[in-house]
């Protein structure tokens, strides 16, 4: 039983994050058709496989596959499957009304069904990306190894296995008459390698890719440059052709529905050509002209396509004419267009409500517009149904049955003489099987104990190199911490030396953030009474100088005109002098910094009087604000 998939994609993208999911229309016979509205890529696959269908119909090749190498993947993986790709040309909607089939494409089930429908009236193209050859490689299965003494009789026997399926194959070919090239590659005691390309589409070979044993085979079809696009059923447009002859010859072209596909004028253009440039659109139906009694030149295109001849029952006057192309006034270039067109547009207009009725008439599967076309030439709607019918009677009735016979004949013939090689094949891989397990048995009785000894010696060392690699690190950790120290202890030894010549040592603060307080508060310890030398203030505000208030240090040295205002008003209040480094000595180390004692303590009791006398005096102005207000 034929059976027609139908897919559209309902939301996500194959580039996008969000993954991909698929309406899905199986199209069986009228009662067993099955829909499946939102399903992953991975389940639509794995339908594929469970249903077998002949044809695989989409919209569009890029909403499956990703790339031509994907394309190329699944294709492989389904050899008996044609892939459809149902709107080429023309958009799905135009197809569905064109072949009177009802699509709501809001509803991607209902562009699914759609597709299928249209494939199994023979609309679309087929995605082809094999050729007509296809490849056949037997080779080994295993790699030789790397020697020993039973080395060659190993190669030797792989090697003969190798040329008897080779041979094998050879023979089923030669049997079915295919034409086939063939090239070897000769090893110890037989073939390594041999490759056939046999003149005959992958689907036609009674031969599958398998592995047994020592031997491999591989059936490919070998792919195309590019992927073509072959439609299944030639679809022809039908057309309304006006023409203007004279010296300057106008020709414009509308299909049946009355859309325009090209206007086209020329000097000295002669019938041959003419006739050419129409034909390019498609196939015409009425030849038509802007003049009562038709000139000699219309007369011959008429006869020329067999078409019917449209002529005015009254020459069509300028007005008229100029008001038929007013939609088309940017695309004609002269009168003689003009006239061309407007005889074309006149003859459509003649005939339109009589083709908007057919629509409403043609049964669902016949093509709408070649329906157009017969009434245009005068059949009945009943005799082109009558005949649709007919011709499918003719053409499918006798060949069915046919196919079918040939088909079962051809699959049983095919699977018979594959499951003959498959046969022969695994009766000599259980021999050869029987054989690797006495070899595997002499090779571990020929182990050695040097050998035993040589692997966990190997181990071992490798395993002491390890613990070596690892112990260097931790040394070299350890001579890092070290070298730090040693800097620490010569640091202090220089400070101990200072402080006997009138130096006292202060802690250095890098920069005035909480990272750096936190930092010197872990390392050296902040403790009360200290002072503290701020190398960098801008940075800090108020809350960092109220965390080092909290520890009741006793003064800060640093630059004071770079320190926030904020920060400066939190030392004041908690009465905590903020002594600039240009004031007083300050020597710089690495890990700390030194002040001059005696310029430290008098400019310290200097900063602590007008620390206090600041907050007398602001105690004196509340008083007297105070006072003031109240007229006391």
């Amino acid at each position: 039983m034929s059976c027609i998939f139908g897919v559209d994609i309902v939301k996500g993208s194959l580039r996008g994050k969000r993954r991909p999911k698929y309406a899905v229309y199986v199209l069986r016979n009228e009662k067993n058709n099955l829909e499946f509205k939102e399903i992953s890529r991975a389940k639509l696959f794995r339908l594929v496989k469970m249903y077998s269908p002949n044809i695989i119909a989409i919209d569009n090749t890029s909403e499956l596959f990703s790339s031509k190498e994907d394309l190329i993947s699944f294709l492989k993986k389904l050899p008996n499957v044609t892939l459809v790709q149902v709107a080429g040309k023309h958009s799905l909607p135009y197809l569905a009304k064109r072949f009177g089939l009802k699509i709501d494409i809001k509803k991607p089930i209902d562009e699914a069904k759609v597709c299928a429908i249209l494939a199994s009236f023979g609309v679309g193209e087929e995605v082809s990306v094999f050729s007509d050859i296809t490849t056949i490689t037997i080779s080994r299965n295993r790699s030789l190894g790397k020697g020993g003494w039973s080395q060659n009789r190993y190669r030797r026997r792989v090697h003969s296995e190798v040329m008897r399926v080779y041979k094998e194959i050879k023979e089923v070919l030669e049997e079915k008459g295919f034409e086939y090239i063939e090239e070897i590659k000769h090893g110890y005691g037989g073939i390594s390698k041999g490759k056939i390309t046999v003149k005959a589409p992958r689907n036609e070979i009674p031969i599958t890719s398998f592995r047994m044993g020592n031997v491999q085979v591989k059936v490919e079809a070998v792919e195309k440059d590019r992927i073509e696009y072959i439609p299944l059923s030639k679809q022809t447009t039908y057309t309304i052709v006006g023409v203007d002859p004279g010296t300057t010859t106008a020709v414009a072209i509308l299909d049946i529905n009355g859309k325009l596909l090209g206007v086209k004028s020329k000097k000295g253009w002669n019938t041959s050509e003419v006739v050419e440039y129409i034909l390019s659109f498609g196939k015409p139906v009425i030849i038509a002209t802007d003049k009562s009694n038709p000139p000699e030149f219309v007369s011959k295109l008429k006869a020329s396509f067999n078409a019917v001849i449209y002529t005015p029952k009254e020459d069509t006057s300028v007005e008229k004419k100029k008001s038929l192309v007013i939609p088309f006034k940017s695309l004609i270039s002269n009168d003689h267009e003009r006239d061309a067109l407007s005889a074309a547009i006149d003859a459509y207009n003649n005939h339109k409500n009589k083709l908007i009725n057919v629509e409403k008439k043609v049964p669902p599967g016949m093509d709408v517009d070649a329906v157009k076309a017969g009434i245009l030439k005068g059949l009945t709607l009943k005799e082109l149904i009558d005949k649709k019918i007919e011709s499918k009677r003719e053409k499918h009735k006798p060949t069915v049955v046919k196919t079918v016979v040939n088909e079962k004949d051809y699959k049983t013939e095919e699977v018979l003489k594959e499951l003959e090689i498959e046969n022969r094949i695994l009766k000599k891989e259980v021999k050869d099987l029987r054989d690797t397990v006495e070899r595997l048995r002499s090779k571990i009785v020929s182990l050695s104990k040097d050998e035993h000894e040589r692997i966990r010696r190997d181990n071992y060392i490798r395993s002491l190199e390890m613990e070596i690699l690892e112990l260097k690190k931790i040394l070299k950790d350890k001579d890092k911490i070290i070298k730090e120290l040693k800097e620490k202890v010569e640091a202090l030894k220089s400070m101990k030396i200072l402080e006997f010549t009138g130096w006292k040592s202060v802690k250095l603060l890098e920069s005035f953030t909480r990272n750096e307080i936190e930092k010197l508060e872990k390392e050296m310890g902040i403790n009360e009474g200290d002072v503290i030398y701020i190398v960098s203030p801008d940075g800090g505000g108020k809350s960092q100088a109220e965390y080092l208030c909290s520890k009741k240090i006793k003064a800060i040295i640093t630059d004071s005109g770079k320190m926030a205002h904020t920060a400066i008003n939190v030392f004041k209040e908690n009465e905590i002098p903020i002594i600039d480094k240009s004031e007083i000595s300050v020597k710089v180390a690495e890990y700390f910094a030194m002040v001059n004692i005696k310029e430290f303590d008098k400019k310290y009791m200097e900063k602590l009087e007008e620390l206090k006398s600041d907050k007398v005096e602001n105690l004196e102005k509340i008083i007297i604000e105070y006072r003031n207000r109240f007229k006391i």
